[in-house]
């Protein structure tokens, strides 16, 4: 099986596609080092007969390119691609920039020593994803995520321009903080900044899924109001 290596770092590459073929499996580099659409990429690695892909995650320090690894990797699982997103900065992104693709990320796997046997195991996980098989804990249910937190700006002021909110996930662990992109509410929420403490959102969230660095957040609505009529009625009842 030829997989898909792509790193924006010449050693790092290198060293990706060493371990691709400590996996008997046939290493495609590529380079990303200018700007091309996530399309163009992804036809090259299929006209190329690669039937994976393994992504760092930050081009942008080198590369000139307007997308991150996690939303490659989410564009290649959507199309059927098993892909998985392989970063020495997991820790720094997994809550942003990893969490807003997190949906359609099988996997993510730390760059570390000894990662071998993960990213062995991540692939065997992309694969069972690209032919409709999820996990339990990769599985979204319809849930409510409540907001608990804004950030704030220097002023005091609420702040969401590119931030996180914090929410609580009821059927997860109800008093865990989870940060969460902002990206993620709907748009006609985003720019309310502290109207949005306390609001309930309804969504699709992976809540068998045991650590919070693994949650997605997917299709999030509004939940409907509160009826007092309603509730008059059954405290008359």
């Amino acid at each position: 099986m030829r997989v898909a290596v792509l790193d924006d770092d010449e050693a790092a590459l290198s060293r990706g596609c060493d371990q691709v073929k400590a996996l008997r499996r046939e290493p495609y580099r590529l380079l990303v080092r200018e700007h091309r659409p996530v399309s163009d990429i992804l036809n090259e690695v299929q006209a190329e007969n690669c039937a994976a892909i393994i992504s760092d995650h930050r081009f942008r320090t080198r590369a000139q390119v307007r997308f991150t690894g996690a939303e490659l990797v989410y564009r290649a699982n959507e199309l059927g691609l098993p892909a998985v997103l392989y970063s020495a900065h997991v820790d720094e992104d997994e809550a942003d920039s990893i969490r807003a693709w997190r949906y359609g990320i099988p996997r993510v796997v730390r760059k570390a020593p000894g990662a071998l046997k993960a990213l062995s195991e991540a692939l065997r996980v992309a694969e069972s994803e690209a032919h409709g098989e999820r996990e339990l804990s990769r599985q979204g249910f319809l849930t409510p995520v409540r907001v608990v937190g804004v950030p704030r700006n220097e002023s005091g002021g609420s702040n969401l321009g590119g931030q996180l909110v914090e929410v609580t996930v009821t059927a997860w662990r109800p008093k865990v903080r989870v940060p969460m992109p902002a990206s993620l509410l709907p748009e006609s929420h985003r720019g309310i900044g502290d109207g949005l403490i306390g609001r309930i959102f309804l969504g699709e969230v992976n809540y068998y899924a045991e650590h919070s660095n693994e949650l997605f957040f997917h299709n999030l609505r509004a939940a409907p109001a509160p009826d007092p009529d309603r509730r008059k009625k059954q405290e008359a009842a």
